[in-house]
């Protein structure tokens, strides 16, 4: 027991809050691929973002395969900070420098569309993942960073790219934080992304959709016709396949070039004590910095406090476990920093997972050259969630024909 109450527990290391607080007995099971088949589409990872994918192809009217290396929701997914935001991970005026306006000004106004659309589809669905609408504050701590951040304000409006600006007292009095100024974005939402990619494969299967678990995808190989999906059980001809693997792994190996890999760390704390409630006061939306390097939180529900960062390269495996314990010391330092009042409250959460990007801080989402009947949804960053909804259904209107201009934005084609 701390000074001030507290339990003083050790952290789960390696486990993840999302993923431990939806049990096994919630989740439906689904077989080993075997065998030979064919499909208008088939799913390469089970994830939120192929789940949103086999949902939305299924939906409109596509026959489709979905295969997981692993379980649904057991990778990327259930490391998220569990939320959707309105724009890329990246600041706009580092991407537009980088990307060109083009690109830059699809990410942002596409992000904020899709995160719309990603929260009423979800709404909507009969399993529910406890979605609600939030905000995101882009906080500047110092007067240093306010002149950085009102720079990126400007980058944006010029762009016209809504950022709207809350000055000192008030974004100080709305995050209960430091502040010299903040960009506070509506249409963010916050949710659980393992439950939400659950409900995302039922509603697809209740649409047809033919989905299965450890079932690693080795290779695809295509001809004029058709492509074919290659697995240890079998094989799927098609001619549409959606890659959502967040990075190209072995598979798709000449387009790691393409791809920034790093590894983010989190913790989820113990819940807040009733004198640590009233001394941090009311809680806003999602709070990220502007920074290289930023931090990410979010309030979770029975008063805990999901906290994320400490972007770095990739630790190696066996090095991973120090690491955990390092970093998720770190963190809960930092977050004592920003508030005061919880600290010794213990972690009960500390993971790692990869943070997939690209150079100029925007997905790859769409087709590639060198992959015929292939549409690509990779490097969607640490919170990528309303992207995956974007390329999903940017996907299902390539596979159908009906592509729109908007949809190149965003694609291989702003590089090559």
């Amino acid at each position: 027991m701390t000074g001030d109450g507290t339990i003083a527990c050790m952290p789960g290391y390696g486990s993840r809050f999302w993923a431990d607080r939806t049990a096994d007995n919630r989740r439906r099971s689904h077989a080993k691929f075997r065998g030979d088949t064919s499909a208008d589409a088939v799913v390469i990872g089970g994830g939120v973002t192929g789940c949103a994918a086999a949902y939305a192809l299924s939906t409109a009217g596509l026959d489709v395969v979905l295969v997981d290396a692993e379980r649904l929701a057991g990778g990327a997914t259930s490391g998220a900070i569990g939320a959707i935001l309105p724009q890329p991970d990246a600041q706009f005026l580092p991407s537009e420098r980088d990307a060109g306006m083009r690109a830059a000004r699809a990410g942002w106004h596409e992000g904020r569309r899709s995160a719309r659309e990603f929260a009423a589809v979800l709404s909507k669905l009969p399993n529910k993942c406890d979605l609600s609408e939030s905000h995101l504050y882009i906080n500047a701590p110092t007067a240093a960073d306010a002149l950085l951040l009102k720079r990126e304000q400007a980058g944006r409006r010029k762009a016209g790219v809504e950022a709207p600006w809350l000055n000192a007292a008030a974004a100080t009095q709305a995050l209960n934080t430091d502040s010299a100024g903040a960009i506070r974005l509506k249409d963010a939402y916050e949710y659980d992304p393992v439950r939400a990619a659950l409900a995302l494969a039922g509603a697809a299967a209740a649409n047809g959709a033919r989905i299965f678990e450890h079932s690693a995808v080795s290779r695809t190989t295509f001809t004029r016709k058709e492509a074919t999906v290659v697995l240890a059980g079998g094989k799927i001809r098609t001619r549409g396949i959606f890659v959502a693997t967040g990075e190209p792994g072995q598979v798709f190996g000449q387009l790691r070039r393409h791809v920034r890999r790093l590894e983010g760390f989190a913790v989820a704390t113990h819940p807040l004590n009733a004198q640590m409630r009233r001394e941090v006061g009311g809680r806003a939306g999602v709070m990220t910095e502007v920074s290289a390097n930023p931090h990410w939180l979010r309030w979770l529900p029975d008063d805990r406090i999901l906290f994320g960062g400490a972007l770095a390269k990739p630790t190696p495996p066996r090095n991973l476990q120090k690491a955990l314990v390092q970093r998720t010391a770190q963190l809960m330092y930092e977050l004592s920093v920003r508030y005061p009042a919880i600290s010794g409250l213990p972690a009960a959460w500390g993971w790692n997972m990869p943070v997939v990007s690209t150079p100029d801080g925007l997905p790859w989402i769409g087709p590639h050259r060198n992959y015929p009947f292939h549409y690509f949804a990779l490097a969607l960053g640490w919170h990528g969630d309303s992207l995956a909804w974007l390329a999903a259904r940017a996907a299902a209107r390539y596979f159908k024909g009906e592509s729109r201009r908007e949809d190149e934005a965003l694609g291989f084609l702003r590089h090559l």
